[in-house]
């Protein structure tokens, strides 16, 4: 185990880094969450019809544990990789005796683990405040899993390529914001007219949210299988460029 205590040494890190700032990290997503379900549960959700058998908010609940995860993932390792970059303590991690795959493995397991917790609380919160039964607990755990691996691969990438804080804020707010809202986690594409529902079938972010509203409803837009692969494929693709990236040493020191 002592070849790998670097590894956990920078594991430990990431967790205690997003742990320490919970007030920061974990409590407004929870908040956020109690007033979508005020709001559109309690509020617009007895005006909605119900779509595909669910009240409103039952239909949308699986899309909002998905944006949870992908904006806490996504910000959990762009904000620390990025910060590591402008203070230059990326060269005591590039000096480490660790591997360029555990380097990208660790600051990922932070992103990870912090998608998951607030995941999983958000569902709770879906469960206790509105009855929400879950399908199939270990498909919903892949799912959230898979969906925080690659945004927080995602946010590596982001924070190699940014000059400064504003270009993470940049991709956060005219990509992945709004890739979200036109993901179908406030509707079914299927209420879309034919263009605009081929269209969100190029949307990467729509089949996270259809295989996560699979795995705790029982029902999807399109095929469980199509969104897995493409998830598995994304998870791989943004992993490798990743390590690739920290293999050649790009833009590691701002």
């Amino acid at each position: 185990m002592t070849r790998y205590r670097g590894f956990f040494t920078l594991i430990e890190r990431e967790v205690y880094r997003f742990s320490r700032l919970s007030r920061q990290t974990i409590f407004p997503p929870i908040i956020t969450t109690l007033l979508f379900i005020f709001i559109f549960g309690f509020s617009l959700g007895s005006s909605i019809r119900q779509i595909e058998g669910f009240s409103y908010i039952m239909f949308i609940l699986p899309g909002l544990a998905s944006m949870s995860v992908i904006t806490n993932a996504y910000a959990n390792t762009s904000t620390s990789l990025f910060m590591a970059r402008l203070d230059r303590s990326i060269e005591n991690t590039l000096i480490a005796p660790v591997t360029y795959f555990q380097m990208v493995l660790s600051l990922a397991i932070g992103g990870i683990l912090r998608g998951l917790v607030i995941g999983l609380i958000t569902l709770l919160v879906g469960i206790f405040s509105v009855q929400l039964k879950i399908h199939h607990w270990p498909l919903t755990l892949l799912v959230l899993t898979l969906s925080s691996i690659i945004f927080s691969n995602l946010g590596i990438i982001s924070a190699l390529q940014a000059e400064g804080w504003d270009h993470i804020a940049t991709f956060t707010n005219f990509l992945i914001t709004p890739l979200i809202y036109l993901g179908g986690v406030f509707y079914s594409i299927q209420m879309l007219p034919p263009f605009w529902h081929k269209v969100s079938l190029l949307n990467p972010i729509f089949y996270l949210v259809d295989s996560l509203r699979y795995s705790i409803l029982g029902t999807s837009t399109v095929a469980l299988s199509l969104s897995l692969g493409i998830l598995i494929f994304l998870t791989i693709a943004t992993f490798a460029i990743c390590v690739w990236s920290f293999k050649i040493g790009y833009k590691m020191v701002s």
